[in-house]
């Protein structure tokens, strides 16, 4: 039995990436297995995919067991060929070379990931029945006091201004680690709401729904 409390995590938004490389196959296995000529990588490296495999593409991994040509997607099961079809999960990666890390965080809301139904009767009997169909897409919003001379404050202005997929990263105390794609919403305008700190919102929408949690 575990209990985990979010204090004290240190939440990081990438701010920079190397150039994409390909990866010309990943096995079906747990882990997959990329191959990617002369990559160059190091363990430990994270890495946002783009692939073939929807459960992969515009997902955070984490990379190991290094090879010349090949490496391990850390922690993802590719065993299944319905969810993994063999051979399709070709793309490219490329890999985050800096993060920068949010301070004065006052609230985290995480927002979406609903189960929706298809309901119907049938005229026999009456009664209502349903089945799940889709899940609502997910947001974060990051709540932070103000002040445009940190470092976060401009890489988010930045993020919003490209709307390019970035890698958010919650680093706990137990020495967890979470990681989603998200596309930054962030004006940097504080709000003026008299006795309170002046405070700014980042809106996170989760590009891939699913974390990548190591």
């Amino acid at each position: 039995m575990s209990s985990y409390f979010p204090n004290k995590t240190i939440l990081s938004i990438s701010s920079g990436f190397d150039a994409a490389k390909t990866v010309s196959a990943i096995t079906n296995a747990n882990p997959g297995v990329a191959t990617s000529a002369a990559h160059g990588y190091a363990n430990g490296d994270i890495l946002l995919a783009s692939s073939g495999w929807t459960d992969l593409n515009d997902r955070p991994v984490r990379a190991a067991n290094i090879a010349t040509n090949t490496f391990d997607l850390e922690g993802f099961d590719t065993t299944s060929t319905t969810r993994f079809p063999a051979g399709a999960g070709i793309g490219t990666v490329k890999e985050v070379t800096s993060f920068v890390a949010f301070s004065q965080v006052t609230d985290v809301q995480t927002a979406g990931g609903e189960q929706q139904y298809f309901q119907w009767v049938y005229l026999e009997d009456g009664l209502q029945r349903q089945k799940p169909t889709f899940k609502n897409a997910r947001s974060m919003t990051v709540l932070l006091d103000y002040d445009n001379a940190l470092a976060w404050y401009a890489t988010l202005l930045a993020h919003d201004l490209s709307g390019d997929t970035q890698i958010l990263r919650a680093a706990l105390p137990n020495g967890k680690v979470f990681y989603w794609s998200v596309v930054v919403g962030f004006d940097g305008e504080p709000n003026f709401n008299i006795n309170t700190n002046m405070q700014v919102t980042a809106q996170l929408a989760l590009v891939n729904p699913r974390s990548t949690k190591y």
